[in-house]
């Protein structure tokens, strides 16, 4: 019988906002409430389109997780970065040039900014393929692992899906074009990305 308690972590405390007078990039907001009805699709989908090609990004909105669900899972996508230790970071770590994916761990000053000023990114990641048993993880993530199936699902349902759908519309072609190209079974290295 499955447990009725969900592993405990620590909480993740976000770092203060700013005071640094920064540009910042306004991105579009995409309601994915509208996108369950032809008439919303319809609304939406020349907003996705006029966002992508602006910025190449949207911030999508009404998505069905709620402040709770999303804080649990900011909670437990601090685990890999924050309860793991270095050494065992390094046998998570993959060379993403040189097998072509990123999976597990890629740690900060990898990627040269600058070549001239030798600038590196200040950017650590944990990616986890969407079939989160498809790799092994951290012992200390491990008892995480249903809950970040679930988040993972989620995500390819209730956002990839009505966002590929979006895409295809302001591409004129059929709304299931690009989500019968990433069916969840279909699915090759496509993950969930921890960053920090």
């Amino acid at each position: 019988m499955p447990s009725l308690t969900l592993p405990e972590c620590g909480r993740y405390i976000p770092p203060p906002e700013t005071k640094e007078d920064l540009e910042w990039a306004d991105l579009a907001i995409v309601d994915l409430s509208k996108a369950n009805t032809p008439e919303g699709r319809a609304e939406l989908y020349p907003q996705l389109r006029d966002a992508l090609r602006t910025h190449g990004f949207v911030y999508a909105v009404n998505h069905g997780y709620t402040q709770a669900q999303r804080d649990r899972i900011f909670d437990i996508a601090d685990v890999p970065f924050a309860d793991v230790p270095p050494d065992e970071k390094k046998t998570y770590t993959v060379d993403a040039e040189k097998v072509g994916y990123y999976a597990g761990y890629k740690p900060r000053q990898l990627w040269k900014l600058n070549t001239e000023n030798n600038v590196l990114d200040q950017v650590e990641h944990y990616a986890i393929n969407m079939k989160v048993e498809k790799r092994p993880h951290p012992q200390v993530l491990r008892p995480f692992l249903p809950e970040l199936d679930a988040f993972a699902r989620h995500n390819h349902f209730n956002i990839l899906h009505p966002i590929l759908r979006l895409i295809a519309l302001s591409l004129e072609l059929p709304e299931e074009t690009l989500v019968e190209k990433h069916n969840l079974d279909r699915t090759g290295e496509t993950s969930v990305r921890f960053m920090k």
